[in-house]
């Protein structure tokens, strides 16, 4: 398992910068959601930033 950031690109309402071992990838937030559930995006509404578990499978889904 591997920690996943996730952060809002700036100045945008819909893309997710997530951050995973080294690597940056921008995203849509709608993405994001099915890839990882809606419960992914829970904290990134609320605080700003999520930390995510995600394994090799999910790390993989993102490219």
């Amino acid at each position: 398992m591997q920690e996943l950031s996730c952060t809002w690109v700036p100045g945008t309402f819909d893309l997710v910068r997530l951050k995973v071992a080294g690597q940056t990838i921008e995203m849509t937030a709608a993405r994001v959601t099915r890839l990882f559930g809606q419960q992914a995006l829970h904290d990134l509404y609320l605080k700003g930033s999520a930390k995510l578990k995600v394994d090799a499978r999910q790390i993989a889904l993102l490219s």
